[in-house]
Parts: structure tokens; sequence; C-alpha cells
């Protein structure tokens, strides 16, 4: 059947009693003060404490931020009040503090599984969206520019990259400035627009010679963005924070694909021919992700002269739809094995083709109303869709380990 029947397969269990995780390597923050603060923090949790539990819990602290942005400022162009840049910090280093802290409470309780990863990484993939979206509120460069839409697919393509180390190299690759410093800045820039909201909007001249050298790129900027952004002598702060998260996040992907390439040279055949791995198989699943950026980015581009529903509505679904694509590489890591068909693990192409016709509706009917259900109809139907493939197989596994989603196994509550 479509099913993962995982309970009677013997090979998929022994795939799964097999699975060991190998800790990443700390970047910057975790060796300055992160792990030392979650080592110290962790022994207070109480020992019924699941770590999928503390998982769930600062995942729904982060996404109670964002939707209350989406529903505050639809349009996440820096419009949002005072009160949700606080929120935005404080949801924030919860969620960071949270995260950093599940695992450690695992091998706390020695309850460490491959639910455990998938269910800890499939969070982090859905917040990496939400993550660059609180930078487009932050940076007041907002859903309508096509500038922020790279931010979020940018964001989601360097997380993809990131974590095909966990397939292709047994264990996440993290530079020096990873995700945690991300987070940290999204932390600290949230603070400080909130105490003076014009603080990324202050405008920094730039040596002439420059200007000179790229006169006609620099004229064409300012005529593109009239506000202010770029002027004849200089360009607003919040220019070279957005430059950053466009590069860093294309710089990291392409550094780890060569890592991943290096890596191959000196693998026995037996591994490479393990399902998922090899060159082949990362140069398809790089192309893939590229597909579904390419594609993700067309629809944008298509629905964003009908308002502010249908591109909050893209967004829920591209987001769905990366976590979905990433949730199948990761289950490829520690099945073993290719993953059976499903008519529901294709989230996000069925939602992105729902929006796209909902769009077309509107350029034959007079209900102005029609296009709208529409449209939250397709999100609405991503959801159902992700949910309940990832429901299906976190089940599949709990039967194969004899674990529950949310409760620490029996000799588990161990210091």
């Amino acid at each position: 059947g479509n099913k993962m029947e995982a309970s009677h397969d013997k090979e998929l269990a022994e795939a799964l009693r097999a699975y060991r995780y190998i800790s990443p390597p700390l970047s910057l923050l975790e060796m300055i003060y992160l792990n030392q603060f979650w080592e110290w923090l962790t022994p207070f949790y109480p020992l019924w404490l699941a770590p999928n539990t503390i998982t769930l819990i600062g995942f729904v602290v982060i996404t109670w931020s964002f939707v209350i942005l989406l529903a505050v400022n639809p349009s996440c162009d820096g419009g949002a009040p005072g009160w949700w840049l606080i929120l935005a910090a404080v949801c924030g280093f919860i969620y960071q503090t949270l995260d950093g802290t599940d695992g450690k409470q695992a091998r706390r309780l020695r309850c460490g599984s491959a639910l455990g990863e998938l269910f800890d990484h499939g969070c982090d993939a859905l917040t990496s969206t939400m993550y660059a979206v609180f930078s487009m509120e932050i940076l007041g460069v907002g859903l309508d520019d096509a500038v922020g839409i790279v931010f979020v697919l940018n964001a989601q393509l360097a997380f993809f990259i990131s974590n095909l180390t966990l397939l292709h190299m047994g264990r996440q690759e993290i530079q020096l400035l990873d995700s945690q410093e991300m987070q940290a800045l999204v932390q600290v820039c949230a603070t400080l627009k909130a105490f003076s909201r014009d603080v990324f909007y202050t405008h920094v001249d730039l040596p002439s010679s420059f200007l000179q050298a790229a006169r006609q790129p620099w004229d064409t900027m300012t005529r593109l963005y009239p506000d202010g952004t770029f002027s004849a002598t200089g360009m607003q702060i919040r220019v070279g924070f957005v430059l950053v998260g466009l590069v860093m996040p294309v710089q990291h992907a392409a550094f780890t694909s060569i890592r991943i390439l290096r890596h191959y040279r000196t693998v026995p055949d037996e591994i490479k021919a393990l399902p998922g791995r090899g060159v082949h198989n990362f140069a398809l699943q790089a192309a893939i992700m590229t597909a579904w950026y390419a594609g993700c980015l067309v629809i944008y581009l298509h629905l964003r002269v009908y308002g502010h529903a249908a591109i909050v509505c893209w967004l829920i679904v591209s987001m769905l739809g990366f976590g979905d694509l990433m949730n199948r590489a990761l289950l490829t890591r520690v099945a073993r094995r290719p993953l059976p068909r499903s008519a529901v693990q294709y989230a996000g192409v069925v939602g992105m083709l729902l929006l796209f016709s909902a769009s077309m509706v509107k350029q034959r009917v007079i209900l102005n109303w029609l296009p709208r259900v529409g449209y939250f109809g397709a999100a609405a139907a991503c959801t159902i869709f992700y949910l309940t493939h990832v429901i299906e197989v976190g089940n599949s596994i709990c039967r194969v380990l004899s674990v529950q989603w949310f409760a620490v196994p029996e000799g588990g509550k161990k210091e």
C-alpha cells in the first residue's frame, strides 16, 4: 500500500534502531556562550519532559509570533508595532534556547532516536522561512518586493543544502557563522528597532569614487527605490543587511556543496550505493531544490498583482512545501531505503498549482471573494497534506521503535 508499514518491515526496523546522531561542530556563538548556557539549563528540566515536547513548545512559540505578524502587518514591510518586535525577539530567544536543549535532554535521558532528529529538523525547516520573514519585517523589505521573496527562498536553499550533509556525510556541517548567529542577529535587530524605529533607515554616505564607478547601476537603483533607500550620495544602512541576507545563504549553499562533493572522493563504493547517497543523487537533490526555488519564484511573480491574500497564502504553501521536501531527504537518511510513494507527499506542488488556479479564476468571474477563498483553500489543503504525511510517517516510526511522540521511553528517565 501507500503507507509505511514499518511494524512489519524488518529492514526498516533495523535501520531505525541502528540510527546514531553525531553532533555537529559548534558555530561561533555556540563556542562563546550558547553551548555553555544550554548545558547549564538542561539539568533544570524535569525527567518526565520528553525532548520532542521541548521541540514542540519552541516551535509553537515561534509560530505564534509568526502568525501574529501576518495578522497585524500581512505585507511584512516594516509596519509592525513595536510590541511585536519585542515579542519576536523574546519568542526567538525561547525557540533558540529550546531548540538548543532538546538534544541535550535526549542525551541526558538516553532516549535519542531517529524520530527526534526528524521532528527537530522538520520544525527547523519551517522556522527557516519564518526567520526570513522576520528579517524582511525588521528591514522593511516586504512581501510586495521580489527581494523579500528571494530572502525566503535563499534561506530555504541554504537550510536544504546544509541538512543534506546529514544524509551524505553522516553529520551536519556547520560554518563559523551559521543559523545560531542569524537567529541572534534577528533578536538584536528586532530589539533595536523596537526602541528606535528609524535605526535601519539611517543614511550613510559612500565614497565618491565608488559611486562614480557604479554610476549607472546606482542611478537605476535610485529610480527603482524612490523612497530614499538609495540616493546620489549613499544609501540607508538596511541595504547592507539586505545584501548580507541575500548573499550569505547562497555562499553557504555553494561551499557546503563543495564539501559534499569532496567528501565522495574518499568514500567507499558501498556507501555511495546506499539510497539517496552518491554524487548523482546529490546532483538530483540539488536539481529538485533548484526547481522548487524557480517554481516558487515564478508563481510569486504571477500572484503578486493579486494582493496580500494571495502572497500570504503563497508564503504558507512555500513554507510547508519546503518542509515536506526537507522531511523526505531526512527520512532517506534514517530509513536507509527508498521511500514509498504517498498521495499526500507532494504538498508544496499541489498547493502552488491550486494557488495558480485560483488566480486564473479571478480573471473570469465577477465575484471578488471567490479567488480569495481559492487562495486560502490552497493554503489549507497544503497544510492538511503536509500534516497527514508527517503524522503518517511519525506514527510508523513510533510503531517500529515502540515509542511515543511526546513521552520518555521506559528506562529512559536517568541522569
